[in-house]
């Protein structure tokens, strides 16, 4: 939380000690107290004495029912107890995340590409939860996700959250969709989805995805560049290109050119993952029980929801200052400051080695398993067994005494491939064909076909030069129309399924 003002003395609690102030907001602040039974330390939101009217209660109440709806999720704050206190003021006693959170992790030092991609895959995890709930957060940034204990990120401040299709009351803008500054736009999966890009963009740079180091940093001209620039790609050599187009995708300015769902952003992640030879992280979501799993207490069924791991072959794929509405006119900014932060600068951990490779755990080899038997062995069935005692013997030999100079490398098979055998790599996903092209003043139109069609395909296309690469759009039609580009125009289109998969680029150039 920001620190704009001082906290407002903290109340009395029947039942926790105070112990001391942890930050403050517009609306609330937030204090370490220890509660007695069972003793822990909890983290303690009070809403501001003179926020007592009705409107602020009813919100405050509403954020203390969303979260302890969602917080059964591993990436999600956990909510203990919601009550009123003695003065008068709503309170929530939530986990109490004690390690530095992930806006200061990222102002003391940028984040490696591993640590990201995993923290990407995680909170896409706990967003999509919301998001199965009907629930859209509305502000993720890196100041609302916090770090447990045991070093696991934590979305937290629901606090503007609301039922998808609700209006957008307050956002932070470094981290807003371009549509969020329109007035009466309301809040949608995509706007989320932008945010999610947002963060891990900031936690990889140093600073937002709009800010310019050394120039006007001031809300009004972020604005301005959130809705009118180009996303600049990062500028690290250890950032492959596959995760500056996932962030330039969650990041398009047209919200139908994002990811459909933080579950296809987080497929793209686990898919880079595997790309680089990481662990690839479990995506994980809520799932009804089926009948047969419902329990029975006293003769009344529960039913239960229960947190699932996707893997990557199953997958389907501090605070900032609030802005006001003008009806009918872009968002307007309240005593903006002069510079809205500054960037951090960046050190970064050496890369993965080329061949460094992570076995997949579905295709390790269990050790054989032999049973005891009581009366004597066939002789066939004996020799097959000394058979598997020798080739133990040897692959444990080879562990023990194997050649010292080399690195100890992950227990697996080791499959020989140009492509990791891992689902998440869009094997199978046949490029686009039978390009044409047709010239039409200043523009071309290309064409092109879908070897392989199902509902949902969509395909990302951009304009292709011998320098560079120009911006990833989206469309779901098989033609896109282009400005001319000198004596030859060309374009490269992946085919995306609904499933997250994609395909390999294929590229045409016409003569224009």
């Amino acid at each position: 939380m920001s620190s704009h003002r001082p906290p407002a003395p903290a109340p009395v609690i029947d039942g926790f000690n105070y112990v001391k102030p942890l930050g403050s907001g517009g609306f609330s602040d937030v204090f370490l107290y220890e509660q007695h039974r069972p003793r822990r330390n909890v983290a303690v939101k009070v809403l501001l004495a003179d926020m007592g009217v009705k409107d602020a209660r009813e919100r405050f109440e509403a954020e203390a029912n969303l979260m302890a709806s969602l917080s059964t999720h591993p990436y999600i704050v956990t909510i203990y107890q919601a009550e009123i206190t003695e003065d008068s003021r709503s309170y929530l006693a939530m986990e109490y995340c004690s390690r530095p959170g992930l806006d200061a992790r990222y102002r003391k030092n940028v984040l490696s590409v591993a640590e990201v991609l995993a923290l990407g895959v995680q909170l896409c995890s706990a967003v999509q939860t919301a998001h199965q709930a009907g629930i859209i957060h509305r502000d993720i940034k890196p100041a609302n996700v916090l770090t447990t204990d045991y070093n696991r990120p934590a979305l937290t401040d629901f606090g503007i959250s609301g039922a998808q299709g609700s209006d957008v009351m307050g956002l932070s803008v470094p981290w807003s969709a371009p549509e969020a500054f329109i007035s009466g736009h309301q809040a949608s999966v995509s706007m989320d989805v932008y945010s999610l890009g947002a963060t891990l963009y900031t936690v990889l740079a140093g600073h937002s995805p709009f800010v310019r180091p050394g120039q006007d940093n001031s809300q009004p001209t972020l604005i301005q560049r959130i809705l009118d620039e180009p996303l600049v790609n990062l500028d690290r050599p250890d950032v492959p290109e596959a995760l500056n187009q996932a962030l330039a995708v969650s990041m398009a300015k047209d919200p139908e050119n994002r990811f459909a769902s933080a579950a296809q952003l987080a497929k793209s992640l686990q898919r880079i993952q595997a790309d680089l030879g990481l662990s690839v992280t479990p995506f994980e979501i809520l799932e009804e029980l089926s009948g047969e799993d419902t329990q029975d207490f006293g003769g009344e069924a529960t039913r239960v929801r229960r947190v699932v791991s996707i893997d990557d072959a199953q997958l389907p794929l501090g605070g900032e200052p609030l802005i006001s509405r003008v009806p009918g006119q872009r968002a307007s900014v309240e005593a903006p400051p002069e510079q809205v932060e500054e960037p951090v600068k960046q050190r970064f951990r050496a890369p993965l080695r080329d061949d460094q490779e992570v076995p997949n755990p579905e295709e390790q080899e269990r050790e054989p398993v032999v049973p005891v038997v009581r009366k004597p062995l066939p002789k066939i069935l004996g020799l097959a067994i000394a058979a598997i005692c020798v080739i133990v013997a040897i692959a444990v030999a080879v562990n023990v005494f194997g050649a010292p100079e080399e690195e100890a490398t992950p227990k697996g098979p080791v499959i020989a491939s140009d492509t990791p055998a891992d689902a998440l790599l869009g094997a199978g996903v046949k490029p686009v064909e039978k390009f044409s092209s047709a010239v039409n003043g200043d523009t071309v139109k290309f064409s092109w076909k879908n070897p392989d069609p199902d509902d949902g395909d969509f395909y990302q296309w951009a304009t292709v030069t011998a320098t560079k690469t120009g911006e990833l759009k989206r469309t779901k039609e098989n033609s896109v129309s282009v400005p001319k580009a000198g004596s030859e125009t060309c374009i490269e289109v992946k085919v995306v399924k609904a499933t997250g998969d994609v395909s390999a680029a294929a590229s045409y150039c016409a003569k224009s």
